[in-house]
């Protein structure tokens, strides 16, 4: 197993994991507006309604010299919405 200590700054590391794209399209441009850049992986159609799959879960990713600033930043404007969060309720 590879340790984030051992990974070069420009490695993309994993910051966070949603449960749609709208959330992480925003918190894309969260960080872009600090300077950040930031890649997305997951299924990233305009989808308006959340979704409980795995398959549809997108992921944010910056580089590892960024990962401290960019969840200050999330953890700062976001409370991420986990699949497992969700109910037909909410």
């Amino acid at each position: 197993m590879t340790n984030e200590k051992d990974l070069p700054n420009n490695e993309p590391l994993e910051i966070v994991a949603v449960a749609g794209p709208a959330e992480a399209q925003m918190i894309e441009e969260l960080l872009r507006n600090n300077g950040i850049d930031s890649t997305l992986q997951g299924n990233v159609e305009a989808n308006p309604w959340p979704v409980l799959s795995d398959l549809n879960e997108v992921r944010v990713f910056v580089k590892q010299s960024d990962v401290e600033l960019a969840n200050e930043l999330v953890e700062g404007f976001f409370t991420p919405v986990a699949k497992d969060e969700l109910s037909e309720n909410q």
